[in-house]
């Protein structure tokens, strides 16, 4: 992300945090909003382009999503006002204020993040469900269905217009890429960090505990364990934070050890 994108996605990040009501619908049209702009290359290059008059590019705005909740509006008169490393960037950009605002919208009862940690679980143990979700030879629309379909009764409105938006526009993404990604976003919405750790046993409550504790101290954030049990790897554990990487696996030591006989 060049520093042009990260100043223009901060601009717009605030103006979202600035609206007093952020609702369902104003994340859904955000979300649908990324959609329009990145099949539309005309529109893209209109809005991403700092070259021309920054009301030119707001008119745009107001003249293709004047029908959006004045939160929607806001939020993508901001972002066509900033300046953009890269088309991509601007496009991205929607997306991850879409999710953002869909996750804001939840009720407090409700974990966003948590029930996307679990529908990415429920994909990975099933690798028919992986195919279908994954496979390139699937509609768009047929994935979208299926996932609603699933869902239905067993995850919170914000939860199903999230993965339904990523699976319309996946951007050569795959379904588990997605759900990090999605997870990753709302996980900042709310202040913290996700680490997913791998062991081969379930932890105890209070190693859970510790271990989040000391994470935090580490990475100067609030973080939050995703747990998943493999008895594959055999003892010990493996953390990933966002692209940071800690095997301290067993079977990983192994394989190490292997390499070095060899």
């Amino acid at each position: 992300m060049g520093s042009a994108t990260r100043e223009a996605l901060s601009a717009a990040t605030a103006t979202l945090s600035e609206q007093r009501t952020v609702d369902l619908a104003t994340g859904e049209q955000l979300l649908a909003a990324a959609l329009v702009v990145d099949g539309s290359a005309p529109l893209r290059s209109a809005l991403s382009d700092d070259t021309a008059p920054v009301e030119s590019r707001r008119s745009i705005v107001k003249s293709v999503f004047g029908s959006y909740t004045p939160a929607a509006q806001a939020v993508l008169e901001s972002l066509a006002s900033g300046r953009w490393s890269s088309e991509d960037d601007f496009v991205a950009s929607i997306e991850r204020l879409g999710i953002r605002a869909v996750a804001s919208s939840a009720p407090k009862s409700v974990s966003v993040d948590d029930e996307l940690f679990a529908f990415s679980n429920a994909v990975s143990s099933n690798a028919e469900l992986e195919l279908a979700l994954g496979s390139k030879l699937g509609s768009s629309e047929g994935k979208v269905a299926l996932v609603t379909k699933l869902l239905a009764g067993k995850a919170s409105e914000q939860t199903v217009a999230i993965l339904k938006a990523l699976l319309a526009q996946p951007r050569g993404r795959r379904i588990g890429e997605l759900v990090r990604y999605a997870s990753t976003i709302v996980a900042e919405a709310f202040g913290h960090t996700i680490a997913t750790i791998t062991v081969a046993t379930p932890l105890a409550a209070d190693q859970t505990a510790r271990l989040e504790k000391a994470l935090s101290a580490r990475y100067g954030t609030t973080i939050r364990i995703n747990e998943l049990v493999d008895p594959a790897v055999l003892g010990g554990m493996r953390v990933q934070i966002g692209d940071d990487v800690i095997d301290g696996s067993i079977a990983t030591r192994l394989t190490d050890l292997r390499l070095q006989l060899a």
